[in-house]
Protein backbone atom coordinates (compact mmCIF):
# COMPACT_ATOMS: atom_id res chain seq x y z
CA UNK A 1 0.00 0.00 0.00
CA UNK A 2 2.61 2.36 0.93
CA UNK A 3 3.84 1.68 -2.64
CA UNK A 4 0.70 2.45 -4.52
CA UNK A 5 0.39 5.53 -2.26
CA UNK A 6 3.94 6.74 -3.31
CA UNK A 7 3.00 5.78 -7.33
CA UNK A 8 -0.56 7.66 -6.93
CA UNK A 9 0.60 10.85 -5.29
CA UNK A 10 3.44 11.65 -8.45
CA UNK A 11 0.25 10.94 -11.24
CA UNK A 12 -1.86 13.14 -9.05
CA UNK A 13 1.01 16.04 -9.25
CA UNK A 14 1.69 15.29 -12.61
CA UNK A 15 -2.09 15.31 -13.39
CA UNK A 16 -2.72 18.27 -11.75
CA UNK A 17 -0.54 20.43 -12.81
CA UNK A 18 -0.95 18.94 -16.31
CA UNK A 19 -4.53 20.02 -16.38
CA UNK A 20 -4.39 23.43 -15.10
CA UNK A 21 -5.17 25.99 -17.54
CA UNK A 22 -2.53 28.65 -17.83
CA UNK A 23 -3.36 32.08 -17.74
CA UNK A 24 -0.81 33.20 -20.09
CA UNK A 25 -2.84 35.62 -22.45
CA UNK A 26 -0.78 37.84 -25.19
CA UNK A 27 -1.64 41.31 -24.52
CA UNK A 28 -2.77 42.70 -27.89
CA UNK A 29 -0.73 45.81 -28.82
CA UNK A 30 -2.72 48.84 -28.97
CA UNK A 31 -2.35 49.95 -33.16
CA UNK A 32 -2.28 53.61 -33.31
CA UNK A 33 -3.05 55.60 -36.75
CA UNK A 34 -0.84 58.58 -37.64
CA UNK A 35 -1.24 61.07 -40.09
CA UNK A 36 -0.02 64.28 -40.23
CA UNK A 37 -1.97 67.47 -39.74
CA UNK A 38 -3.91 69.04 -42.47
CA UNK A 39 -3.50 72.74 -42.48
CA UNK A 40 -6.68 74.84 -43.72
CA UNK A 41 -8.69 78.10 -43.10
CA UNK A 42 -12.07 77.57 -41.27
CA UNK A 43 -15.13 79.27 -41.45
CA UNK A 44 -16.97 79.66 -39.34
CA UNK A 45 -20.94 81.18 -39.37
CA UNK A 46 -22.88 83.11 -37.05
CA UNK A 47 -25.84 85.11 -37.05
CA UNK A 48 -25.92 88.51 -35.47
CA UNK A 49 -28.62 91.52 -34.65
CA UNK A 50 -27.30 94.23 -37.01
CA UNK A 51 -27.94 98.04 -38.25
CA UNK A 52 -27.24 98.93 -41.88
CA UNK A 53 -26.16 102.06 -42.71
CA UNK A 54 -24.82 104.18 -46.13
CA UNK A 55 -21.83 105.59 -46.03
CA UNK A 56 -22.56 109.03 -46.32
CA UNK A 57 -25.99 110.00 -45.01
CA UNK A 58 -26.59 113.69 -44.09
CA UNK A 59 -29.39 116.06 -42.86
CA UNK A 60 -30.84 118.79 -45.76
CA UNK A 61 -31.68 121.75 -43.83
CA UNK A 62 -32.74 125.55 -44.57
CA UNK A 63 -29.94 128.02 -44.58
CA UNK A 64 -32.51 130.78 -44.78
CA UNK A 65 -35.84 132.01 -43.28
CA UNK A 66 -38.60 131.92 -45.67
CA UNK A 67 -41.74 130.28 -47.62
CA UNK A 68 -41.04 127.14 -49.22
CA UNK A 69 -41.59 128.03 -53.05
CA UNK A 70 -40.95 124.67 -54.82
CA UNK A 71 -40.26 121.34 -54.43
CA UNK A 72 -38.45 119.49 -57.17
CA UNK A 73 -38.15 115.77 -56.18
CA UNK A 74 -40.28 113.32 -54.30
CA UNK A 75 -39.29 111.35 -51.35
CA UNK A 76 -37.16 108.10 -52.52
CA UNK A 77 -35.91 109.55 -56.16
CA UNK A 78 -32.38 108.79 -57.42
CA UNK A 79 -30.77 112.68 -57.27
CA UNK A 80 -27.29 113.94 -59.16
CA UNK A 81 -24.56 115.78 -57.27
CA UNK A 82 -25.95 119.47 -57.83
CA UNK A 83 -29.58 119.26 -58.89
CA UNK A 84 -31.72 121.77 -57.56
CA UNK A 85 -33.85 120.07 -54.59
CA UNK A 86 -35.76 122.86 -53.27
CA UNK A 87 -36.63 126.67 -53.39
CA UNK A 88 -37.41 128.97 -50.87
CA UNK A 89 -39.05 132.56 -52.01
CA UNK A 90 -36.26 134.58 -52.90
CA UNK A 91 -38.02 138.29 -53.42
CA UNK A 92 -36.54 139.47 -50.25
CA UNK A 93 -32.58 138.15 -50.92
CA UNK A 94 -33.07 139.75 -54.12
CA UNK A 95 -33.78 143.07 -53.39
CA UNK A 96 -31.42 143.17 -50.55
CA UNK A 97 -28.39 141.76 -53.23
CA UNK A 98 -30.04 144.50 -55.65
CA UNK A 99 -29.37 147.27 -52.75
CA UNK A 100 -26.28 145.96 -52.12
CA UNK A 101 -25.09 146.20 -55.41
CA UNK A 102 -25.77 149.75 -55.90
CA UNK A 103 -24.33 150.09 -52.33
CA UNK A 104 -21.27 148.82 -54.24
CA UNK A 105 -21.30 150.65 -57.37
CA UNK A 106 -21.65 154.40 -55.41
CA UNK A 107 -18.72 153.41 -53.63
CA UNK A 108 -17.03 152.13 -56.59
CA UNK A 109 -17.76 155.47 -57.63
CA UNK A 110 -17.12 157.73 -54.98
CA UNK A 111 -13.46 155.70 -54.44
CA UNK A 112 -12.65 157.09 -58.16
CA UNK A 113 -13.62 160.55 -57.59
CA UNK A 114 -11.25 160.54 -53.82
CA UNK A 115 -8.74 158.97 -55.96
CA UNK A 116 -8.47 161.67 -59.19
CA UNK A 117 -8.73 164.36 -56.27
CA UNK A 118 -6.28 162.66 -54.07
CA UNK A 119 -4.01 162.21 -57.17
CA UNK A 120 -4.00 166.17 -57.58
CA UNK A 121 -3.45 166.75 -53.76
CA UNK A 122 -7.06 168.35 -52.98
CA UNK A 123 -7.87 165.41 -50.23
CA UNK A 124 -5.93 163.89 -48.05
CA UNK A 125 -4.47 160.40 -47.91
CA UNK A 126 -6.67 160.09 -45.14
CA UNK A 127 -9.87 160.71 -47.45
CA UNK A 128 -8.66 157.99 -50.16
CA UNK A 129 -8.15 155.76 -47.35
CA UNK A 130 -11.59 156.17 -46.09
CA UNK A 131 -13.42 155.54 -49.14
CA UNK A 132 -11.37 152.49 -50.46
CA UNK A 133 -12.47 151.33 -47.01
CA UNK A 134 -16.22 151.92 -47.90
CA UNK A 135 -15.79 150.79 -51.28
CA UNK A 136 -14.42 147.47 -49.71
CA UNK A 137 -17.27 147.23 -46.87
CA UNK A 138 -19.87 147.39 -49.98
CA UNK A 139 -18.14 144.55 -52.15
CA UNK A 140 -18.37 142.16 -48.36
CA UNK A 141 -21.87 143.11 -48.43
CA UNK A 142 -22.66 142.54 -52.28
CA UNK A 143 -20.87 139.25 -51.83
CA UNK A 144 -22.68 138.05 -48.12
CA UNK A 145 -26.29 139.15 -49.98
CA UNK A 146 -25.51 136.73 -52.71
CA UNK A 147 -24.62 134.18 -50.83
CA UNK A 148 -28.00 134.79 -48.62
CA UNK A 149 -29.74 134.44 -52.06
CA UNK A 150 -28.20 131.37 -53.07
CA UNK A 151 -28.55 130.35 -49.64
CA UNK A 152 -32.60 130.29 -51.00
CA UNK A 153 -31.69 127.28 -53.29
CA UNK A 154 -30.95 123.78 -51.92
CA UNK A 155 -29.19 121.95 -54.05
CA UNK A 156 -28.09 118.08 -53.44
CA UNK A 157 -24.69 117.69 -52.08
CA UNK A 158 -23.93 114.58 -53.51
CA UNK A 159 -25.48 111.82 -56.05
CA UNK A 160 -27.79 109.77 -53.68
CA UNK A 161 -31.51 108.50 -52.57
CA UNK A 162 -34.10 111.59 -50.86
CA UNK A 163 -35.75 110.46 -47.56
CA UNK A 164 -38.89 111.37 -46.13
CA UNK A 165 -39.63 114.97 -46.49
CA UNK A 166 -40.21 116.20 -42.45
CA UNK A 167 -43.93 117.87 -42.89
CA UNK A 168 -42.67 120.45 -45.88
CA UNK A 169 -45.15 121.42 -47.95
CA UNK A 170 -45.11 124.03 -50.76
CA UNK A 171 -46.58 127.46 -48.65
CA UNK A 172 -44.56 126.18 -45.42
CA UNK A 173 -42.87 128.79 -43.40
CA UNK A 174 -39.54 127.86 -42.81
CA UNK A 175 -36.91 128.63 -40.20
CA UNK A 176 -33.38 128.85 -40.68
CA UNK A 177 -32.17 125.60 -40.04
CA UNK A 178 -35.03 123.85 -40.29
CA UNK A 179 -35.15 120.16 -41.05
CA UNK A 180 -36.33 119.20 -45.00
CA UNK A 181 -34.86 115.40 -45.25
CA UNK A 182 -32.34 113.20 -45.66
CA UNK A 183 -29.93 112.04 -48.73
CA UNK A 184 -28.15 109.24 -48.28
CA UNK A 185 -26.14 107.82 -50.61
CA UNK A 186 -26.03 103.67 -51.02
CA UNK A 187 -23.63 102.84 -53.47
CA UNK A 188 -21.55 101.92 -50.22
CA UNK A 189 -23.25 100.56 -47.04
CA UNK A 190 -21.44 99.96 -43.65
CA UNK A 191 -23.05 97.17 -40.99
CA UNK A 192 -22.98 97.96 -37.63
CA UNK A 193 -23.02 94.83 -35.06
CA UNK A 194 -21.51 93.92 -31.50
CA UNK A 195 -19.58 90.38 -31.05
CA UNK A 196 -19.77 89.13 -27.70
CA UNK A 197 -16.40 88.68 -25.93
CA UNK A 198 -16.90 84.58 -25.28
Amino acid sequence: MKYLISLIIPIVLLLQTGCKQTNHQEKEETKLIVSNPVLKDTIIYRDYVSQIRSIRHIELRALEKGYLQDIYVDEGQLVKKGQLLFQIIPTVYKAEANKAAAELQFAEIEYKNTKSLSDSNVVSKNELALAKAKMDKARSDYELALAHLGFTEIHAPFDGIIGRFNDVRIGSLLDEGELLTTISDNTKMWVYFNVPEA
